[in-house]
């Protein structure tokens, strides 16, 4: 488990690249960067044949990961926080179970918990509620922070969650429209270091990494991909490009080296901020 003066905030997402002509994935930018300094940990390119996880990444203890629902994988985030890393993530209660310790006649073993009617319960009010994350034989101490959507933005999700059933041709469920009013984040941190109000508001920050992805595309045209699935000239204009903008990188901190990075301080200027066409042309 992460400490406040160990942990180092990574986020996480993934992006797609096309080959010519297609509109399928061809290949999948894996991508890591660091929250405090906005560098880039790690990228890693495969095929469409590999989905987003955590086994991607060079993680280590003391690593707090920032990750959307794509994430919600036991087999992976299990064995990432028994080696000790920590996870902030965006809970898909449709995707992956949760437990806590049975009661009465189920004393002595894990019960799934059923949100929906957990959530019922809790008044919409925000809490934090104890749980377990299983895998295999390992268990593994967690939290769910579950913060109810105003309700504008409630209504907002609602529409989103018809529109999504609609578009698979069904009707979404009582449930599904219900959990949709709600942001579900899962952490192996407890409470006294990772408060809910701080989780859903660190969570929030989790869109930076999308922007490193938009510039990646919009700045050195990483999915301009001139070649076919598979050639050599894929992988080495796929690698190029991510060298390149490693190098870029490199030049533009040491432009700021001066400026403040901690998080809990205004940033007076952001490296990302160099990237114009002057500079990468």
């Amino acid at each position: 488990m992460s400490t406040a003066a160990n942990c180092r905030f990574i986020v996480i997402d993934g992006s797609t690249v096309q080959e010519p002509g297609a509109t399928a994935t061809t290949y999948r930018l894996h991508i890591a960067i660091d929250l405090v300094n906005l560098s880039i940990h790690q990228v890693e390119v495969t095929t469409d044949k590999e989905g987003e996880n955590l086994d991607h990444y060079q993680l280590e203890a003391g690593d707090v990961v920032l990750v959307d629902r794509g994430y919600n994988q036991p087999k992976t985030l299990v064995p990432f926080i028994d080696r000790g890393g920590d996870v902030v993530l965006r809970y898909n209660a449709h995707s992956m179970n949760l437990y806590e310790d049975g009661t009465g006649e189920d004393a002595g073993r894990m019960v799934k918990i059923d949100w929906y009617a957990r959530l019922r319960k809790l008044g919409n009010h925000p809490s934090c509620e104890p749980v377990w994350l299983c895998h295999g034989n390992k268990r593994m101490q967690g939290y769910l922070h579950a913060i109810p959507l105003p309700a504008e933005k409630a209504a907002e999700a609602r529409r989103a969650a018809r529109q999504r059933a609609k578009d698979k041709g069904r009707k979404p469920s009582t449930e599904a429209l219900y959990l949709s009013e709600w942001v579900l984040i899962f952490t192996s941190l407890p409470p006294e270091l990772l408060s809910t109000a701080t989780a859903s508001a660190l969570y929030r920050v989790r869109w930076q990494v999308e922007l490193v992805i938009k510039r990646l595309k919009s700045l050195l045209d990483v999915d301009g991909l001139r070649a076919h699935k598979g050639s050599k000239l894929a992988e080495l204009y796929l690698h190029g490009k991510l060298l390149y903008a490693a190098v870029l990188e490199k030049m533009t901190q040491s432009r700021v080296a001066k400026a403040k990075r901690k998080l809990d301080n205004p940033r007076q200027i952001t490296d990302w901020r160099l990237w114009k066409p002057s500079l990468i042309g």
